[in-house]
């Protein structure tokens, strides 16, 4: 494989987690990188350490999605009645946990292409912010 070629692969794997998590909402981005990395591992080194990076890093971030989801379901659960409901904490909660989400979006847009930058120029990158699920 062409050096070129194989940092476009790279490249593709930090925007797949992207794209996925803006067509297919509640996995996507770890399905895009985990299936482009899958495909790709074995080609080379590079490739493998990108793809890995990529995955983890999307994995971590929807951990984080999930967790902000179940605290968002527990703070609109009526425990007076003993079920969901809604109640005058509705509109605080819901816009501080949905800007909560904005932000885990942002940072995903923001290291994503600065990971596919940096991939693209033939660096081996790490992302910041992610636990290393895939060894």
């Amino acid at each position: 494989m062409q050096q070129q070629e194989e940092r476009n692969w790279a490249l593709a794997m930090h925007l797949g987690g992207l794209a996925g998590m803006l067509f297919i909402p509640p996995a996507g981005n770890i399905i895009v990188a985990l299936v482009l990395w899958l495909v790709k591992r074995n080609e080379s080194d590079f490739l493998n350490h990108n793809g890995k990076e990529a995955v983890n890093f999307q994995i971590t971030l929807s951990i984080v999605n999930v967790i902000l989801n179940l605290i968002g379901m527990v703070n609109h659960w009526d425990w007076a009645w003993g079920r969901p409901g809604f109640h005058y904490w509705y509109v605080t909660d819901i816009s501080i946990f949905h800007g909560t989400r904005g932000i885990i979006y942002l940072v995903n847009i923001i290291f994503s292409i600065i990971a596919a930058t940096k991939a693209h120029n033939g660096v081996l990158y790490k992302y910041p912010v992610s636990w290393r699920i895939v060894k």
